[in-house]
């Protein structure tokens, strides 16, 4: 139940501070006076988007803050939300700002606006000119079936299941319109792979061949400087060596008279044990080295292959490499045509067969509810001055040779299940039932609407713990039909509360709760004001509204 409202600064009302109550209550107030405000306002603390239109002009920042006591909602509810209840009470608190975004609080707790959506929808349901409108669309009239069955949810995952189906479906078309395109990438992956693979290219050894090409190409030269080196250092008369050796011995001749000379005789003869070290080494050098063309011409033919290889995958022998890698990775995730088509069509005819069965069960269950709603509706509608009336869902399918067979024919899948379903009603006796947007006045669909939420209260299966706001929904209707209607309204208060904005005072004089809205102009401002009506002066609003002139 909402207990209290409190708005600031939004629209053209400065402040206002409702106390509400159990039962019918009841906003009238002349015609734009601003009576929807109210409605306005609860539903932004609701969750409705805001605009920074919504603050009131000249002010910075505007607010709403609504008391809800949730002492009878069920203990399922109760368990959900525990961690925002405190004592029975929810208090939500939506500031809007011109210079942020709005903030919203439960029991000063900051929440998201999703959160405080997730909350709401159990809290209130508003019905406005936009539900009418709604019910002159036969595209929302499965809506209305459906949420009175407690079905939505069993819909909504029809409608993932025909998503994930038509997803692979058209996977499935578009590999079998490509198939040419599809084998001719899947063959040049695998003769790519063949050709890397059977390079066996392995990282450094580009560098190792250039290196020994350079040697083989300067084979003969080298050979010729290791020769003249070996020859002068140790071979010819006269070398370099020899003539060393000599020179030692004279100089350990010398040492042997001056010490002093010993340390030069260890030098000299070091250099000499290293240049017979250099002889040695040219020696063998010499011998290692191979003139051989045909290893020049192996090495050349490599090298031609591996310069191609990276040219064609990427730069380097790392990015053939990583070639590589990415080749298996595509041929894994894509199979050959012929098994990604019996793939693909094997999960497209699972995802189908799980979308069936979910669909006839829905439609099994959306026959026998419509029968149920049906009864219920137009009981509703007897005690709503259409005392013959007759209202009936008429359920609609289209032939498809590939769909799902039901009762005798193969029909179309949709996301909302296998059918499509408008509303049949008919006001007079005697006359056909005809589609309800075609033949219904604008009086008999304020009806229809309020004789649907009437049987969803009335359902096991909807929530009887929401508010029902009704915002105007009375339009097109008077006399003895205002009078139902009002009883209907009173009737549905008994169990829940119920708030409705209306200009009738056949549904006003039955308030338990009566406020009124009231526009003044003060120094060429507009400002709407709205009170509760004390007991005294409910009659004068009365008088007003049925425009009987006060008593003198």
């Amino acid at each position: 139940m909402l207990s209290k409202l409190i708005i600031e600064n939004i629209a053209l009302v400065p402040y206002a501070e409702l106390d509400f109550g159990p039962g019918l209550c009841v906003l009238t107030g002349e015609t734009g006076a601003g009576k929807s405000v109210i409605v306005t306002a609860l539903s932004l603390a609701l969750g409705e988007r805001a605009e920074k239109e919504s603050i009131r002009h000249k002010e910075e920042f505007g607010g709403v803050t609504a008391v809800f006591d949730v002492t009878n909602m069920p203990a399922a509810f109760k368990k959900q939300f525990d961690v925002f209840i405190d004592n029975d009470e929810l208090v939500i608190e939506r500031i809007l700002s011109r210079d942020s975004s709005s903030k919203v609080r439960i029991n000063e707790k900051n929440v998201t606006l999703n959160q405080l959506n997730h909350l709401t929808v159990h809290l209130a349901e508003i019905m406005g000119q936009n539900s009418n409108q709604m019910l002159m669309n036969e595209e929302h009239h499965l809506d209305f079936l459906d949420q009175f069955g407690g079905i939505t949810p069993l819909r909504e995952t029809i409608s993932e299941m025909y998503y994930d189906w038509k997803k692979v479906s058209e996977e499935l078309r578009r590999t079998v319109m490509k198939h040419a395109d599809i084998g001719y990438e899947h063959d040049l992956l695998i003769h790519q792979k063949a050709e890397i693979e059977n390079a066996k290219i392995r990282i450094g050894e580009e560098k190792e061949l250039n290196e020994e090409r350079k040697i083989l190409d300067s084979a003969r030269a080298l050979l010729q400087s290791a020769a003249l080196l070996s020859t002068l250092l140790e071979e010819e008369d006269n070398s370099i060596i020899e003539q060393l050796s000599v020179a030692g011995k004279e100089l350990q001749k010398m040492a042997e008279v001056d010490s002093k000379l010993h340390k030069k005789t260890e030098q000299l003869n070091e250099a000499l044990y290293q240049l017979q070290d250099v002889a040695r080494a040219m020696q063998q050098y010499g011998s290692s080295i191979a003139d051989d063309p045909n290893r020049l011409e192996d090495i050349n033919l490599r090298l031609d292959e591996i310069f191609r290889l990276k040219k064609k995958f990427g730069g380097s022998e790392k990015a053939i490499l990583n070639t590589l890698e990415v080749i298996n990775a595509k041929l894994v995730e894509r199979p050959d045509v012929k098994t990604l088509t019996s793939k693909l069509e094997a999960e497209s005819n699972r995802l189908f067969k799980k979308y069936k069965d979910h669909a006839l069960k829905l439609s099994d269950t959306r026959i026998r509810t419509a029968d149920y709603l049906e009864r219920l509706v137009t009981k509703e509608l007897s005690e709503l001055a259409i005392d013959k009336g007759r209202f009936k869902f008429e359920f609609m399918y289209e032939d498809d040779p590939d769909g799902v067979f039901l009762d005798g024919r193969v029909v179309r899948p949709f996301p909302v299940g296998l059918e499509k379903a408008r509303i049949l009603f008919s006001a007079n006796p005697g006359e056909p039932l005809k589609p309800l947007v075609k033949c219904a006045s604008g009086g008999e669909i304020s009806r229809v609407l309020l004789a649907l939420k009437s049987a969803s209260k009335s359902s096991a299966k909807s929530n009887n713990h929401a508010i029902m706001v009704f915002d105007e929904v009375d339009t097109g209707i008077g006399g003895n039909t205002a009078n139902e209607v009002g009883k209907k309204m009173k009737k549905l208060s008994q169990n829940g509360q119920v708030l409705v904005v209306t200009h009738l005072h056949q549904i006003a004089r039955l308030a338990d709760h009566h406020f009124v809205a009231d526009k003044t102009s003060s120094f060429g401002r507009s400002t709407i004001t709205v009170r509760k009506l004390e007991h005294d002066e409910k009659a004068g609003e009365l008088k007003r509204m049925v425009a009987l002139p006060e008593k003198a």
